[in-house]
């Protein structure tokens, strides 16, 4: 099946059903023999569009499944692609969910990933404001929120600051 899909598998991602079997073969990649090399040599065309996969309805989840069993190079690139624009992707209704994803540490190796994206997203008022008065960035900043109490305490106070400033202008 993953020879068949070679050239293609972008394509089978953002299908309906393809991305289904596409996130068969993320499970076995990290695999030994013949059937891990044709499962990562797919997985390798996926990564080389991850940008707009994370923002593709299907896309997404076979961009969650690397992220959750892939090779630690996988997650790292992945990791890497969200964090090139990390505000519009907690903006946007698909990407938001992997940001969210990122955010509840994937696993124990992956909290450095999140603990980066946690700073950059809360480093600036601005984008927490943004993430604020956005349907999908309020629930990332939810999940910024649970991340630590430190961060919890900053999102509380922008909200806080947020309501009083709609209660003037009215």
């Amino acid at each position: 099946v993953a020879e068949e899909l070679a050239g293609s598998a972008t394509w089978a991602s953002r299908h309906k059903f393809g991305c289904r079997i596409v996130l068969r073969l993320a499970q076995h990649s990290a695999t030994e023999g013949w059937a891990g090399d044709s499962a990562r040599a797919v997985i390798s065309q996926v990564l080389d569009n991850a940008g707009d996969l994370c923002k593709d309805e299907f896309g997404k989840f076979v961009i969650e499944e690397i992220m959750e069993r892939g090779l630690p190079e996988h997650r790292q690139l992945i990791a890497t692609t969200l964090r090139s624009r990390l505000e519009h992707y907690a903006r946007h209704e698909h990407a938001s969910f992997l940001i969210q994803r990122a955010l509840r540490g994937i696993d124990s190796d992956d909290t450095g990933i999140a603990m980066d994206m946690a700073k950059e997203l809360s480093a600036r008022r601005d984008v927490l404001q943004s993430l604020a008065r956005n349907q999908f960035g309020r629930f990332v900043l939810r999940d910024l929120a649970r991340w630590s109490p430190a961060y919890a305490d900053r999102v509380r106070g922008l909200l806080a600051g947020e309501q009083e400033g709609s209660r003037r202008r009215i």
